[in-house]
């Protein structure tokens, strides 16, 4: 239990926070309810060094009041930002559910179709936000929230932009943009554009459809030099499931170069929307599985099982019908015999 939650106090004379949804490097995400409106919020207060700094704090009331203006269905809605005992807090619309990374470390998105309809939504809110001039700056999984009916919304837009007062050497891993899946331009010092966000976005695309990332390692350092200079792995050799219309599509978001990109959200909205309807014959056919490996090796080891019960069977059944023809003929030929004789 943290300083927060120990007391339930009321952040702001307004927001009672009733549990800890969220532990992350830069903040504490509560439930809380809004003792105005009453209703429950997702009550995100940043951590104290953060607070403390004047330059995030004057950039963070300028992106979050940006960031409130973004309605949009596939877009956290922010309510309410402020300072409360020296801690910065963003009130948001509370999204009962799982943040996409970990529906993709418990593999639950199990077919191209159901990873393809979240990737669109994803690309539809960055298409929005772009069209009103505003950049993320950290798209990743953890960054996007998935209902229980299946909606996934963007987080965070106002935190992430403000973020970017902060000069390098004083950011943490976890809170400048995860080493994961930062764009090339960016982890080479320069400022980030839509194209980055694509990039990012690109390579949720890898990961959603391969179950890997297109670069991994331990050293932060070293993976920013694989996002600038090393080639991935084509997704579809990672997987071929993945049909190749969709992995030219991933291929280009990961481009090193923001000019051979997608330019912003809605040039990549825009593409997987003209493949909406190939996408849906493949969940409409067979659902196919993203994890082809996994469903080969189980397939493998239920195959002979399945031969032997229906060989065991099959044995069963011609000595069943031996035995009854043999019967049947027994009477017969004493009948001969008999009319033989006489």
């Amino acid at each position: 239990m943290d300083e927060m939650t120990s007391a339930f106090p009321i952040i702001n004379r307004r927001y009672q926070i009733l549990n800890t949804i969220a532990i992350g490097g830069m903040s504490v995400v509560y439930r809380a309810k809004d003792l105005v409106l009453e209703r429950h919020v997702a009550l995100k207060v940043l951590k104290r060094d953060l607070s403390d700094d004047q330059a995030f704090r004057n950039r963070f009331r300028a992106e979050a009041k940006a960031s409130a203006k973004l309605t949009h269905p596939n877009i956290v809605t922010a309510y309410d930002f402020g300072l409360d005992s020296k801690h910065l807090f963003i009130v948001m619309e509370l999204v009962n559910g799982s943040h996409l990374k970990e529906l993709i470390v418990n593999k639950e998105i199990t077919s191209i179709y159901n990873g393809f309809l979240l990737i669109k939504q994803a690309s539809s809110g960055l298409a929005y936000a772009h069209s009103q001039g505003i950049i993320h700056c950290d798209i990743k999984p953890q960054n996007m929230l998935v209902s229980d009916e299946g909606t996934l919304k963007i987080t965070d837009f106002g935190i992430s932009r403000a973020l970017e007062t902060i000069s390098r050497t004083e950011k943490h891993s976890e809170i400048w943009g995860s080493p994961f899946y930062i764009s090339p331009e960016q982890a080479g010092g320069k400022p980030p554009s839509p194209a980055s966000d694509v990039y990012s976005l690109g390579v949720i695309l890898y990961e959603v459809f391969t179950g890997n990332l297109p670069f991994e390692g331990d050293d932060a350092l070293i993976l920013l030099e694989k996002h600038q200079t090393e080639d991935f792995i084509p997704p579809k050799i990672v997987n071929p499931a993945i049909p190749d219309y969709l992995g030219k599509i991933i291929t280009k978001a990961l481009e090193k170069e923001p000019n051979k990109r997608f330019a912003n959200g809605s040039e990549i909205f825009n593409e997987l929307n003209s493949i909406f309807i190939d996408i849906s014959k493949i969940g409409s056919v067979n659902k196919e599985n993203l994890h082809e490996s996994d469903r080969q090796k189980e397939s493998n080891a239920k195959s002979p099982l399945k031969k032997t019960t229906k060989l065991d069977w099959s044995t069963v059944i011609l000595s069943l019908l031996a035995v009854v023809m043999i019967g049947g003929l027994i009477p017969f030929w004493l009948f001969v015999y008999y009319s033989v004789n006489r």
